[in-house]
C-alpha cells in the first residue's frame, strides 16, 4: 500500500496543475494574442488555476502567457517536462526519459517533435573560425542493418549490408574549432563537392584554417573560400593525434544515434540539431540544468501552428 501511494504522490507531482511556473520562465515582451498577432494587451484577472489572463486590445480575445506557445496543449506541468528534458540532454533515449517523467511514450514522442521545432534553426547559428577541424562520418539507412534470408530447400542465403561507402550510407560533414561544432547531412555515399561548399560556406568562415583528411570534396569549398588547408594522410598516428577534436564529436555523435536507434530517417537532421545542442551548451556551461532552462526558454519562444 505504501508503495503505491509513493508512485501516486510521485505522479501526482508531474501531472499537478502549475501554468503558473511556466508564466515565470516567459517575457511579457513575447506575448501575443493567439488569434490576430497584436502585442497590446491588457491585463484580465487569472482564471480559476490562478493562471494570469490577458485581453487583447484589438480583437479583446482573452488569453495567457502559454496560449500561442508549445506548452499550450500540455496537460502535465513544468516539473514532468524539467524531468523529461534534462533526462533528454544527459544522454538518454526518448522511452527512458519518459519513465523518469512518468509520460507515455506517446507523449514523449510529441514533446520530442517540440524539441525538434525549436531547434530547426539552431545550426543557422554556429560559425565557426580560425582553426577548423574537419571530416565525414556516416551512419547506415535502418534498411541496411536487416539481415534477408532467404530459404532455398535446406540452404539459407543471408543478404548482408554493403561493405565500403554505399549508397546505404547517409554522409554527414561535421567540423568544430574546439568550442562549438556543427553537423549537417551531405547526401547518401560519397561526399559532393558542391553541397559540401554550401555547408561550409554557412559554418566557417573565409580565410580560416582547416584541418582535415585527405578529402578531395572540400578541395571545392577551400579554393572558394580561401582556407589555409592542412591534410593529414587518414588511418595514421599523425591522423589519430591531430584530428582528435572532430573524431571525438563523431564518436560522440555516433553514441548519441545508437540510443535513440529506429526513428524515421526523415528525422534525421532534427537529431543531429538536438545532439550538436547537447554537446555545444554542455561544454559552454557545463551545467545540465543551465541548459535544460535554456532549451525551455528557447521552446517558449516558438509559436505553435
Amino acid at each position: 500500500v505504501k508503495i503505491i501511494e509513493r508512485i501516486k504522490d510521485d505522479y501526482d507531482r508531474f501531472h499537478k496543475h502549475d501554468f503558473i511556473m511556466f508564466e515565470e520562465m516567459i517575457s511579457t515582451d513575447n506575448i501575443q494574442c493567439p488569434r490576430c498577432g497584436s502585442s497590446k494587451y491588457i491585463s484580465h484577472g487569472r482564471d480559476k488555476n490562478g493562471t494570469k489572463r490577458y485581453r487583447c486590445k484589438e480583437c479583446s480575445k482573452t488569453f495567457n502567457a502559454i496560449s500561442n506557445s508549445l506548452f499550450f496543449s500540455s496537460k502535465v506541468n513544468i516539473k514532468a517536462w524539467f524531468a523529461f528534458l534534462e533526462s533528454l540532454l544527459s544522454g538518454t533515449s526518448v522511452r527512458a526519459a519518459c519513465i523518469v517523467a512518468k509520460v507515455s511514450y506517446v507523449t514523449g514522442s510529441e514533446w520530442l517533435n517540440k524539441i525538434f521545432m525549436s531547434l530547426k534553426y539552431y545550426q543557422d547559428e554556429i560559425v565557426l573560425d580560425k582553426e577548423v577541424f574537419i571530416d565525414e562520418t556516416y551512419i547506415h539507412e535502418d534498411k541496411s542493418k536487416i539481415f534477408y534470408y532467404e530459404e532455398i530447400g535446406k540452404i539459407k542465403k543471408v543478404r548482408k549490408e554493403p561493405r565500403g561507402i554505399s549508397r546505404n550510407k547517409i554522409c554527414i560533414l561535421v567540423a568544430t574549432d574546439k568550442n562549438k561544432s556543427f553537423g549537417e547531412i551531405v547526401c547518401h555515399g560519397r561526399p559532393r563537392r558542391e553541397i559540401n561548399y554550401q555547408i561550409c560556406k554557412k559554418h566557417i568562415q573565409n580565410n580560416s584554417t582547416v584541418i582535415g583528411d585527405e578529402d578531395t570534396s572540400l578541395t571545392y569549398a577551400s579554393k572558394l573560400m580561401g582556407w589555409n588547408r592542412t591534410q593529414i594522410k587518414a588511418y595514421t598516428e599523425e591522423a589519430f593525434e591531430k584530428l582528435q577534436p572532430v573524431d571525438d564529436v563523431c564518436n560522440r555523435f555516433k553514441f548519441f544515434i545508437n540510443k535513440h536507434r529506429g526513428f524515421k530517417k526523415d528525422l534525421f537532421q532534427d537529431y543531429i540539431n538536438l545532439f550538436f545542442f547537447i554537446d555545444n551548451e554542455i561544454h559552454k556551461e557545463n551545467d545540465i540544468y543551465k541548459v535544460t532552462i535554456k532549451l525551455l526558454k528557447r521552446m517558449f519562444n516558438i509559436k505553435s501552428k
